[in-house]
């Protein structure tokens, strides 16, 4: 058998998985309908969806939109090559899966001493992975546009690029993933740092006495980051012409003066950060430890791999904090990569300084693909090693188990086959208000 067929059946596999996996989600809680909602009105009612995910504020009660078509469209246009309710379930783990694929080539092409058949299901399979980019909310739409964002961000900075892309590819992939982002989760607002500082790398490596066409280079840079953004801007331009650029700004309601609390949530921010790449899994069987607890004893054929999994998330997580910072000989780049990652923590703790939300790791999910290329290089260390590389196929084979168990049990109590025929009654009849109504002063 064929490389190639292989990993497309690899890919089919884990793509089926995902599919099914994505479907035991909670399709009639609040957010996950609205999400769907947006969708199916856009084919029922054949209307332009200006607007997106909903912008909630618990804290103050503050509700709008996020400008931009793509979530509409995304959830409503596959509608119209299959006219069931899994069609959008399709779509979004294509998209999670195509970016997870080109991330998991580009670290085998960082790290040639790693397979991409291990990466792939590493990444494709991992609790956050699984649980938030699967189903239809609006982060699940992340994890495309920042794969393609942060593999251009990683070969646009001259002291790390494997040119394995040519640097305008580079920029054309961040400004794709930038205003991608922008349409699906105000976390888009940690991203253009990182535009910022590619830029002035760039810039500074072209003032080098090897590279004297440090303005050609930085201009080319330009077009391409320019080229990159067109297609999603395309999406959003039209928003912005029929309501106005201040109804962009509507997310900047979320900043405050100085959050104290989420200035002291330095070691809480940092655990959950590292814990992203990692087998977290208490976050997302229960709420407490009572809840955890129980859901492990009603389903006793995956305590095993869930008491497993779980030590392992913990021991992952602490690893991750601290290993980057000893030398590793063999990848010189490692260094450079570290430092990015810690960086992008100081980022997103420096940001939850002057906002009035509560620094739950969802918000800086946007992230995972640089803190999983840093995991990567961490974990490479002794990927040489016969018993470490049994150990991380151990890793997936217990994780697969768990999530399997995971799914067909909550496939039963909380996912859209609870009452399925209602979706295919709204979806015939062209009538999304079967399905349920928009929040009240929606503006899609």
């Amino acid at each position: 058998m064929s490389g190639k067929l292989k990993f497309f059946l690899l890919f089919v596999s884990l793509l089926s998985f995902r599919v099914a996996f994505g479907l035991s989600a909670p399709f009639f809680s609040p957010d996950e309908l609205q999400t769907y909602l947006i969708g199916l009105k856009c084919y029922t009612t054949g209307t332009w969806p200006y607007f997106g995910p909903d912008l909630i504020m618990t804290e103050t009660g503050f509700q709008s939109q996020i400008p931009g078509a793509l979530e509409g469209l995304l959830i409503g246009l596959p509608f119209h090559l299959f006219p069931i309710p899994e069609a959008p379930f399709l779509l979004v783990n294509l998209l999670s899966l195509l970016g997870l694929t080109l991330l998991s080539i580009y670290i085998s092409k960082r790290l040639p001493e790693i397979s991409v058949f291990f990466i792939l299901p590493w990444l494709a399979l991992l609790p956050w992975n699984l649980h938030e980019s699967a189903n239809i909310i609006n982060p699940s739409y992340l994890l495309f546009g920042s794969c393609l964002f942060f593999v251009g961000f990683l070969e646009s900075l001259p002291n790390l690029a494997i040119n394995w892309i040519s640097t305008r590819t580079a920029f054309t992939l961040m400004g794709f993933g930038l205003f991608w982002n922008m349409q699906f989760h105000f976390s888009w607002i940690l991203l253009p740092p990182f535009i910022l500082a590619a830029f002035f790398k760039r810039w500074r490596f072209g003032l080098s006495p090897e590279n004297p066409s440090s303005v050609p280079s930085v201009v080319k840079a330009s077009w391409a980051f320019l080229i990159g953004s067109a297609i999603p801007l395309a999406f959003l331009i039209p928003t912005f012409f029929k309501y106005g650029l201040s109804q962009g700004a509507s997310g900047m309601k979320l900043s405050v003066g100085f959050n104290l609390d989420n200035f002291l949530q330095f070691f809480t921010i940092l655990a959950r950060f590292f814990s992203l790449p990692s087998f977290e899994l208490l976050r997302f069987i229960g709420l407490s430890s009572l809840e955890r607890k129980q859901f492990l004893l009603d389903n006793p054929w995956i305590i095993l791999p869930g008491v497993f999994l779980i030590l392992l998330g913990f021991a992952q997580a602490g690893a991750l904090i601290v290993l980057g910072w000893f030398k590793d000989s063999r990848h010189p780049g490692s260094a450079a990569i570290h430092r990015w990652t810690y960086l992008a923590f100081l980022g997103v703790w420096i940001s939850f300084w002057f906002t009035s939300k509560e620094p739950a790791a969802h918000i800086y999910y946007i992230l995972l693909p640089l803190i999983a290329v840093y995991s990567f290089h961490v974990w490479s260390r002794w990927v040489t090693r016969h018993w470490w590389r049994t150990l991380g196929i151990v890793c997936i084979m217990a994780n697969l188990w768990f999530e399997a168990g995971y799914m067909v049990q909550k496939l039963k109590t909380q996912s859209l086959y609870l009452n399925r025929p209602l979706i295919v009654k709204a979806i015939q009849e062209k009538n999304y208000r079967l399905l349920g109504e928009r929040r009240p002063n929606s503006l899609y």
